[in-house]
């Protein structure tokens, strides 16, 4: 009998419907129609002849056999990456400057440019975080070949759509406020995006507030609260351990989601390989 064919499209298709958690948020981050993705993943199941995904109530989970070929999908496109990095860019060399949003320093980043640097030792990479409308500013002053960044709306972005994170309202388990008194906010200082999303919910709202710590450290900012000083509004992965979704309970505004953008400079040496590398690792922001 002869072993499968399975295409690398195949394969990342699968990855990402599992990262994105849907295949609706993957058809985003692929840039492709629902059915298209729909298609891959039956395609890919035809092609093993196992079933990949089970329904459970409304949504679509792994099977015990998915969750086995996901693990082999991961290095099977790891390994591709790393050798087409290894035989394409070994001779390159010069400087990459990097722009980052500091929302997005937290995730798998620093695991990418480790990789790439593994690959390009000829690279120097120059990495600066900075709030999202400077970094925008500095790359259109060709100040980065690279650049991540957040956008509060998606007609802001210029460059490659990556995906979306949704914004939640957070603070400790079981925190109490009652409308009667002025909603406590601990936020970044300006010109953060995360800030500008939050009073632009509750203005739209009868909700008063007040800001009660103002930091420009992310460290800083959870700590508050955590101490229950207030409570503050992040993407979905600053969800961490002793740390809860109130928005509903508190009846909060719903808040809309943050985009992440890539820009580069295909001209420059090692970025359009860095940000093929970027393209096919689950970013978050916090």
């Amino acid at each position: 009998m002869p072993y499968p064919n399975i295409s690398t499209e195949l394969l990342r298709t699968f990855v990402t419907v599992v990262d994105e958690g849907g295949f609706i948020r993957a058809a985003d981050r692929l840039h492709k129609t629902q059915s298209t993705v729909s298609q891959h993943i039956r395609r890919l199941e035809q092609e093993l002849d196992v079933d990949l995904f089970q329904t459970q109530g409304r949504k679509r989970i792994l099977t015990s056999t998915g969750e086995t070929m996901l693990g082999y999908a991961r290095q099977m496109l790891s390994l591709q990456e790393d050798a087409l990095a290894a035989i394409t860019e070994q001779s390159a060399v010069g400087e990459l400057r990097i722009g980052v949003s500091l929302s997005l320093t937290e995730s798998m980043l620093p695991s990418i440019l480790a990789r790439f640097k593994r690959h390009n030792p000829g690279i120097r990479l120059n990495v600066q975080t900075d709030y999202s409308n400077s970094l925008c500013e500095d790359y259109d002053n060709d100040q980065y070949d690279l650049a991540l960044i957040l956008r509060r709306d998606r007609s802001q972005v210029k460059g490659e759509l990556l995906g979306y994170e949704p914004l939640v309202w957070i603070g400790p388990p079981g925190y109490q406020w009652s409308k009667n008194r002025p909603l406590p906010l601990v936020l970044l200082n300006d010109p953060c995006l995360f800030r500008e999303a939050t009073l632009h919910a509750l203005d739209h709202t009868d909700i008063s507030w007040r800001t009660v710590y103002s930091t420009t450290s992310f460290t800083s900012l959870m700590a508050a609260v955590r101490a229950e000083l207030g409570v503050t509004v992040r993407a979905q992965g600053a969800l961490t351990e002793g740390l809860d979704n109130i928005g509903s309970r508190l009846g909060l505004p719903e808040l809309p989601p943050v985009y992440i953008e890539l820009r580069h400079r295909t001209q420059v040496a090692g970025a359009s390989q860095l940000a093929q590398l970027i393209r096919h690792e689950p970013l978050q922001a916090w």
